[in-house]
């Protein structure tokens, strides 16, 4: 934390406004970000409760598990969610480029928009990261078989995942992450992590 930080973090305390960091945005947003709103069953690691997510704020589509200790329920969560996500992941890959790189005359090509997904906080980066970790590998013939749709969805959440270890990289953004890295509140850094009590 540098000083200036501090002196904004005092001052926002004393105004009871938050004072802005940055005159920029250093983050892209996409137009058409995805949201996604994981709620999870406290004390067991990826057992989904509910998710809200889609592009659309009048129309989120919210997928629930009656029983997450139910490892069939989660699994057919996870396909539920595959076929939101996958089709919004598709509609980044209709434009690309083609580009020389490397060896003279070696040409490559490139998609021209990426998709990005937004999440409350870190514990919704972790969710997915979890989530793709329980569900790249599943079998998709024989005894406990899944859709074909949600390994697929397991290799993209973990490329998410690990793209955040990457600085500077937009694809899996935290929204609490993104608005204390511009504003300063005066709170404490667990009430930033909330981000209601950040939003308020």
């Amino acid at each position: 934390m540098s000083l200036l930080t501090t002196v904004a973090g005092l001052r926002a305390v004393q105004t009871g406004t938050a004072q802005p960091l940055t005159t920029v945005r250093h983050t892209h947003i996409d137009d058409r970000p995805v949201v996604l709103i994981p709620l999870t069953l406290a004390g067991e690691a990826c057992a989904p409760l509910a998710a809200m997510v889609g592009t659309d704020r009048d129309r989120p589509v919210l997928l629930t598990v009656p029983q997450p200790r139910d490892r069939t329920l989660r699994f057919r969560f996870a396909e539920e969610l595959a076929d939101v996500l996958l089709p919004l992941i598709d509609d980044c890959r209709t434009e690309s480029e083609t580009y020389e790189a490397g060896r003279p005359k070696e040409e490559r090509t490139r998609w021209t928009r990426a998709p990005q997904i937004l999440v409350p906080n870190p514990g919704g980066i972790g969710f997915i990261r979890l989530l793709g970790r329980s569900t790249r590998l599943r079998r998709t013939d024989g005894p406990h078989a899944v859709a074909p749709t949600v390994p697929l969805l397991g290799n993209w959440l973990t490329w998410f995942a690990d793209r955040t270890d990457f600085p500077g990289s937009g694809l899996l953004l935290a929204m609490t992450r993104l608005l204390t890295d511009h504003w300063a509140t005066g709170q404490s850094p667990t009430e930033n992590a909330h981000l209601p009590s950040l939003l308020a």
